[in-house]
């Protein structure tokens, strides 16, 4: 396979940097966009794809169509470097070169923001599975170390934004979509004005025994002028979720029936008996208020409040927890010139805190019994931050910035006595990043970057599911250095990266006899990777009838245990589990007249370890999406919109996401090799009435 990607290689140092460029046309009209036309907002600096110093990857509601409308992941996983994994529905997790060795379960090691407000909490958890699908419209991943200016986190930074798809129009948007293994989705969306109301409910069978799920979540949005010179972004959330965690199996296990959950032992009964599943749910509330106090300066200042009801009936206790966050980002940015030369300084700070009450059960059949234990964790981070960003004869760009960090856990244990009380700071830590940008030619960019990051253990490595106190868990510390090469133009845009991240202190997971997690610092990893993206417009112009367009992305990596000794067995050189080697993503977009779309497209990934030893590995998989719809305007006010999506794997052992490390070998996690969607959406719109 690798031999015949070698020549995909070299013709793709000139590729595409993103889905949203990939299908940035809409389907009523076949007009290219150019990469020069796309803001991205990396590091607070609004600039074009061509002129960022940083690499940043991009997903638009119009690159969500060509897939359908259930996941993220399969948009998110066309991203080179980024993958989205969902070992059952809901079960969401979300990494950015090779983050994913933290995360069993959810986000980890990557920073998520909200209409510029922190989504991701004070202890380092990001609630992605709490969102609806259709509540947010775009997501801005910026790869690699973001500390210097977004605080915890190696693997990277993303900015997501729900926005009106257009800003000028009213709308009642209804949309029913119905699939296999039991898939519902209904999803109401009202504009009126500046403000939006969004209400999604989703749920499933599941493929496998015991992988049933539901959620409800309502989102509200407005932007409204403050006065002649500020503006007020609200955001509102709710959300309530449940599914069933089928947990893992053996190899054999998954050869006899995929299907199955996990199953008893002699000493311990299984998945379906305990009733494993999560139950959340999420509120959160906040607002984003900008300020232009002059040509040159501008205020912003974001804050949130959120509040989560958790609860886990698992193989071995039933866990509960009551939490609440709040917290806060404030910049000031300056715009000035100075002869020819651009500048941009941005400093300013980020807090957060939270307060989380743990209690563990005895689990009986899904319903909690004896108490454990009662535990309290008080977290609390803060970040200051500042950057400079120079250009220099309009086709330079040069910057700079530097952050201080400093982390801190309360623990509080109340029962089983006697009672204790500790505390663990990671204070002191400065991160820096410089990058520089040059243009060539106009539509040529070469780019370099040399960055840091850091990221402290977060609550649920110091505090594991079966309760305690990790206090030896050190932060992870890493620097990542970069080159790339962009292009741009009518027909060929793309981007190609090398990059390579040394990591220290490396956190990864272990699991005991009853299925319960904790985690170790696993000593220093070396990550070597590149990335590329091509894409091609074969037809294109308002003029043609069709529009085709052809495009590709892949990553290339070796990541590799540096310094880890295991006991008495030394694991230095050793692959990292999780990650494999070689992926891709390859498609062909075809958009007609009179609205209507087609896409098709082709993913694969190579095999991969599933633990350290490098003992056990998955098998490849190749992966067939396509997806067709029909969009059309009945008259000035109503629209619709039909759509069908199939996808067909071929794959030995197929998992969206493996249990890595896993006690008794059960790393697999079964997914459907074959799943069928189709929809309809009926909309209304109106002018806005002038002001």
């Amino acid at each position: 396979m690798l031999k015949f990607y070698v020549p995909a290689l070299f013709t793709a140092c000139l590729n595409v940097f993103s889905p949203e460029s990939v299908t940035a046309q809409s389907s009523d009209t076949l007009q290219t966009q150019n990469l020069n036309e796309v803001t991205v907002n990396a590091f607070e600096t609004r600039t074009n794809l061509l002129s960022t110093t940083a690499t940043v990857g991009l997903i638009s509601s119009r690159s969500l169509e060509r897939f359908s409308p259930v996941t993220w992941a399969n948009a998110v996983n066309a991203i080179p470097g980024v993958r989205m994994e969902e070992r059952s529905p809901g079960s969401y997790r979300f990494s950015v070169r090779g983050s994913l060795i933290r995360s069993p379960f959810g986000v980890r090691n990557v920073k998520f923001y909200w209409n510029g407000i922190p989504f991701t909490d004070a202890s380092g958890n990001t609630p992605l599975n709490s969102l609806d699908y259709n509540s947010v419209q775009r997501m801005e991943i910026i790869k690699g170390p973001g500390s210097s200016l977004y605080g915890a986190g190696t693997g990277g930074v993303v900015l997501m934004q729900s926005h009106p798809d257009n800003e000028a129009m009213n709308r009642f948007e209804q949309s029913v979509s119905f699939g296999k293994y039991g898939f519902q989705n209904r999803n109401t969306t009202m504009q009126i004005g500046d403000i939006s109301i969004q209400y999604g409910h989703s749920e499933q069978d599941g493929y496998r025994n015991h992988s049933a799920m539901a959620r409800d979540a309502i989102r509200l949005t407005s932007s409204s002028r403050i006065g002649e010179k500020g503006t007020l972004s609200l955001l509102g959330m709710y959300s309530d979720l449940y599914y069933q965690t089928p947990g893992g199996i053996t190899l054999a296990q998954y050869q006899a029936n995929p299907k199955l959950a996990r199953q008893p032992t002699a000493t311990l009964p299984g998945s379906e008996a305990q009733q494993a599943a999560i139950y959340t749910k999420l509120a959160l509330l906040g607002g984003n208020y900008t300020l232009q106090l002059s040509d040159n300066w501008t205020q912003s200042t974001a804050l949130y409040l959120t509040y989560t009801d958790f609860a886990n009936p698992f193989i071995s206790n039933y866990e509960k927890r009551d939490e609440q966050g709040l917290g806060g980002r404030n910049f000031w940015q300056n715009r000035s010139q100075i002869g020819n030369v651009k500048t941009n300084w941005t400093t300013g700070f980020e807090w957060q805190f939270s307060k989380s009450a743990q209690r563990n059960y005895d689990n009986i059949g899904g319903v909690p019994d004896k108490q454990q234990t009662v535990e309290d964790i008080r977290t609390a981070n803060l970040s200051v931050f500042s950057q400079l960003e120079a250009v220099l004869f309009s086709d330079l760009t040069i910057s700079a910035g530097l952050s201080y960090n400093t982390s801190r856990y309360k623990y509080e244990r109340f029962f089983a006595l006697p009672y204790s009380k500790e505390e663990r700071t990671f204070d002191g830590i400065f991160t820096p990043r410089f990058a520089a940008n040059k243009i060539i030619a106009k539509n040529w960019a070469v780019t370099a970057s040399y960055s840091g990051g850091f990221s402290p253990p977060t609550l649920q490595e110091v505090r594991p599911s079966a309760g305690g106190f990790r206090k030896d868990l050190e932060a992870e510390r890493g620097i990542n250095t970069e080159v790339g090469i962009r292009k741009t133009g009518k027909f060929i845009t793309g981007e190609l990266s090398l990059y390579h991240f040394g990591l220290k202190e490396t956190i990864v997971r272990r699991t005991n006899e009853g299925g319960a997690e904790y985690f170790i610092n696993a000593g220093k990893t070396k990550q070597k990777g590149m990335e590329w993206t091509l894409a091609y417009d074969i037809l294109s112009g308002y003029q043609n009838p069709l529009s085709l367009r052809l495009w590709n992305t892949g990553t290339y990596t070796r990541y590799t245990f540096e310094n880890f000794q295991q006991a008495e067995v030394d694991l230095s050189g050793k692959l990292i589990p999780g990650i494999p080697r070689f992926s891709q993503s390859t498609g062909l977009d075809a958009l007609f007249r009179f609205g209507i779309s087609a896409f098709v497209t082709y993913q694969s990934g190579s095999s991969f370890y599933l633990n350290d030893a490098n003992t056990v590995k998955n098998t490849p998989y190749n992966q067939w999406i396509a997806r067709v719809s029909w969009k059309k305007s009945w008259g000035q006010h109503l629209y619709s919109e039909l759509s069908a999506s199939a996808e067909k794997v071929n794959a030995g052992i197929y998992s969206l996401g493996y249990d890595l490390n896993a006690f008794g070998n059960r790393y697999y996690n079964a997914a459907p090799k074959d799943n069928i969607w189709a929809g309809v959406k009926i909309g209304w719109e109106w002018q806005k009435n002038s002001r």
